[in-house]
């Protein structure tokens, strides 16, 4: 049995979504997988006339019974089906580890697109989930093949693990736009910010410090908390992208841990359970909670929390998520099928 992995090449820029794939693959690569590249074409016309040739190509070298990890989504739902098709009919064991579902995100009242979205992912003979609560979504929705949480996503990284102190300032990463609760921003706390677009009406408590690749971002982030919050609002997380933190695990979280950082997260977000068990930081339900529950926290406690966080740390900078998963996914491919 070989064990294979899907790199997908498009051109796409350095984003963070870039950076959670491109890590699982130099992870799985790192242990013994070997990488399948397919190229996607740009235009549509392009992708329906090149994919199948591409596909048959590059699925010469697996045989059945060999295991093959696609990472969920790959923006070519034409090429997606036809890899599957082709696993299928060669005899090929299949692992998919979901980024997305855009029927949580962006299909949340389009049934059709939803059930497009999960006949793809019932195709897999394991799904790899982020959390619990999105385990439980899929299987509510109709998925019956097997079932892994990540719990959170890994963060290769390089940089010396940050400074971080209960005394400095609060961080936050991310796309700014889409995080327009910054411009209320009216609470005593400081916060430094890093990002792309980034508004022209902050408050004085909030210093913009620029765009830095996923990369190099995480030798910037000295402070005391990283913030995970998303939407318009102070007193909750709302909008698509805050529902959605109810079942899927930020990127900017394993950013934030794999530096040393401890985090400030939603209480109702999926991830909240992971942070509370392991005490990584605090969650709060609204941000106006935010100064009474650092007021609390006294240097024993904040001390332990940054440990916890290195401590995490050092497992995301090493995969050890990915790895876990992707073995008990196929430990019960292996016993079922």
């Amino acid at each position: 049995m070989k064990k294979y992995v899907l790199e997908v090449s498009i051109g796409q820029s350095n984003t963070a979504g870039q950076k959670a794939k491109q890590d699982i693959t130099d992870i799985l690569v790192e242990n013994s997988f070997n990488k399948i590249n397919i190229e996607l074409k740009k235009s549509r016309i392009m992708k329906f006339l090149f994919s199948r040739r591409e596909v048959k190509n590059k699925f010469k070298v697996i045989h059945e019974n060999d295991i093959f990890v696609m990472q969920y989504p790959m923006y070519s739902r034409l090429t997606t089906k036809l890899i599957l098709e082709e696993c299928k009919k060669i005899g090929v064991k299949t692992i998919c580890v979901i980024h997305d579902l855009e029927s949580l995100r962006l299909y949340k009242n389009d049934d059709k697109k939803i059930q497009e979205e999960l006949m793809i992912l019932n195709k897999f003979d394991c799904l790899i989930s982020h959390n619990k609560n999105m385990s439980s979504w899929l299987r509510a929705s109709g998925i019956t093949g097997d079932i892994v949480p990540l719990e959170i996503f890994d963060y290769l990284n390089q940089n010396e693990m940050v400074n971080a102190e209960k005394k400095l300032d609060l961080v936050f990463a991310g796309n700014l736009q889409k995080s327009s609760f910054l411009e209320k921003w009216n609470i005593n706390e400081k916060i430094n910010l890093y990002g792309v677009n980034p508004s022209d009406i902050y408050s004085k408590n909030i210093f913009y410090k620029g765009v830095k690749t996923p990369d190099e971002l995480p030798k910037y982030l000295s402070g005391s908390f990283g913030l995970v919050w998303d939407g318009s609002s102070m007193e909750t997380n709302n909008g698509i992208y805050g529902e959605y933190t109810r079942y899927n695990n930020p990127h900017k979280v394993s950013l934030y841990l794999s530096s040393g950082l401890p985090v400030i997260v939603w209480k109702q977000a999926a991830i909240s359970t992971l942070i509370i068990e392991n005490n990584l930081g605090i969650v709060i339900d609204s941000l106006y909670e935010l100064e009474t529950k650092l007021l609390k926290i006294d240097t024993e406690d904040y001390n332990n929390m940054v440990s916890n966080a290195i401590m995490v740390g050092k497992k995301l900078r090493k995969g050890a998520f990915t790895m876990n998963a992707i073995e008990k996914s196929i430990n019960l491919i292996r016993d079922i099928h």
